[in-house]
This record gives structure tokens, sequence and C-alpha cells, in this order.
């Protein structure tokens, strides 16, 4: 079972509902500027705390439900401030064949083949090697729990850190994605990586 919270030497990772939508908006209103340059187009109401209490609500539904995985960073000298988040959306390799009749069915009660992982860090906190223990730390955690080899991770081609981040984990660049993702408000390309976690055990 995926632990509610992880403590990893400098940091706490908690997974969280409702109740913190002012402190996840916080965070998000503290680092607009720099999260905006790499992460999907904003909704309109984006930057309210009600946004984020339906999001963080529907998030631990799918967490009861197996489906998806956030955890939220804290350090270790601070526990009512979030730092960042980490999450899994928990995916299927869609290798059934689409003209069986059942194949929805199928793929519904299949098990999970890969997950897709994105991270944040507040820019106070960035260059001291937390973003890798909180990675490192989840990653492992949710490779177990679903016994899970593969991890991807969808990175704009500019943002250099984030690939930093993605080579020191050990992800390899897999494949381009042109026009991929919409980024304020422009269709943008994106890199695919990869990490093989029964490869570094």
């Amino acid at each position: 079972m995926i632990p509610m919270v992880v403590n990893t030497g400098r940091l706490v990772l908690k997974i969280e509902n409702e109740s913190k939508a002012q402190e996840v908006l916080n965070l998000y209103l503290r680092n607009r500027e720099i999260f905006e340059q790499y992460e999907p187009t904003r909704p309109s109401n984006f930057y309210s705390s009600e946004y984020h209490r339906q999001s963080l609500s529907r998030e631990y539904k799918m967490f009861t439900q197996g489906s998806f995985v956030r955890y939220y960073i804290y350090s270790t000298t601070n526990s009512s401030r979030i730092i960042g988040a980490v999450n899994f959306n928990l995916m299927r390799d869609s290798k059934i064949h689409y003209t069986d009749p059942n194949f929805f069915n199928m793929y519904k009660d299949s098990p999970y083949t890969f997950a897709e992982i994105g991270y944040k860090l507040d820019l106070l906190y960035q260059g001291q090697g937390l973003a890798y223990e909180a990675c490192k730390a989840s990653i492992d955690i949710v490779a177990e729990e679903f016994n899970l080899n593969r991890f991807d991770a969808r990175i704009h081609p500019d943002n250099q850190p984030s690939i930093k981040l993605a080579t020191r984990l050990n992800f390899k660049p897999l494949c381009f994605e042109p026009q991929s993702a919409n980024i304020m408000g422009k269709n943008v390309d994106l890199i695919r990586y990869s990490l093989n976690t029964s490869s570094t055990q």
C-alpha cells in the first residue's frame, strides 16, 4: 500500500486532500512566472483556492482508486509550507487489439505498465538536490507498489533544470513529440524521457 507520508531525510512527502488548497495555491502564486513557462496553459480560475480545492479532492479520489499519486513536498524545517510536488499518472500500454469487442473492459481491468511522472519545486529551494531526493524516493515507492519498471517524463526542450534532474535520475531520451502540449497558449514540442528501473537496481 502506498504510504500517505514519506520521510526522505531533508523532506517530508505527503498525500493531501482539499484542506490544503490555500497552501497549494500559495506555491503556484510564489512561482507563477517560472512554472507557467513549462506547464500546460492554465484555466481562467486556476489561481483561486476553489480551483485547488476541487483539484485536490479529485486527486485524493484518484489516489484511493489507485490510478494517481501526488506527493506534496515539505521541508523538515517547516511542516506547514508546501515547497513542491511529485506526481504519477498510472498508465496502461495499449497493446490489446482495438478490434476486440471486449477491448474497453479488458483495458480497464488490465494492470498498469508504466507511469508518467511530473515534478515541481519552489524556486527558493532549487539547486540543493531536493527535487532529486523527492523524485528518487517516490519513484522507488511507486515502482514497488505497482510492480512497474518504466517511468516516463515529458519535458519541454528548453527546460534545462528538468532535463538535468531527469538525467540524474537515469532517464534517457525516448522520442520527440511535436506540438504535443499547449503552454502559455501555444502548441509546443516536448521530448519524452524514459527510465527503466529494472536496469538501475
